[in-house]
């Protein structure tokens, strides 16, 4: 069975399970920090990809470790859970995911609009997440479902470079 199949299945578990005791949305957010703190910490990856840390040993690493991480607000597992367990929430809500990139973070009320507005459009509540690329020099980059709607100064430079050489 493939790591991206198992996750599928522990997610819809743990899903199951949170939404049993009324704390889905709740151990979602706990999920989504355990992710980004695993990201961030090098020496918790090391000890957790070691080949020869014995998977006993890792387990109790780990279990020494989960309860400090999810009180304060194994190993690419548990990464590979969040955002299957992320779709099972949005799913729940009836919420689209709507990754957006952008040349500079948006203030509280231009991401409020935006949401608005891509809510009115989808037709459902808006869950966005957004990206800083400076490369697109302005604009930004919608990906929803499988389109990808490119709005950046970038690509239209691109375009006009483009055409002007064909003319």
């Amino acid at each position: 069975m493939s790591e991206d199949r198992v996750a599928r299945v522990y997610a819809e578990a743990l899903f199951s399970e949170a939404r049993k005791m009324g704390q889905a949305e709740e151990l979602g957010e706990k999920l989504l920090f355990l992710q980004k703190r695993m990201e961030e910490d090098a020496e918790l990856q090391k000890v957790l990809r070691h080949e020869l840390i014995s998977p006993q040993d890792k387990e109790k690493a780990l279990q020494s470790l989960l309860p400090r991480l999810l009180s304060r607000e194994k190993d690419d597992f548990i990464t590979a859970i969040v955002p299957e367990y992320q779709r099972l929430l949005d799913q729940e809500k009836d919420v689209e995911p709507i990754e957006v990139t952008l040349a500079s973070a948006l203030t509280p009320a231009l991401e409020a609009e935006l949401k608005k507005r891509l809510a009115q459009v989808v037709g459902k509540g808006v869950r966005l997440e957004t990206k800083v690329d400076p490369e697109i020099l302005g604009g930004m980059v919608l990906r929803w479902e499988d389109r990808v709607i490119d709005a950046s100064v970038k690509k239209k430079l691109e375009l006009i470079g483009d055409h002007l050489k064909t003319v």
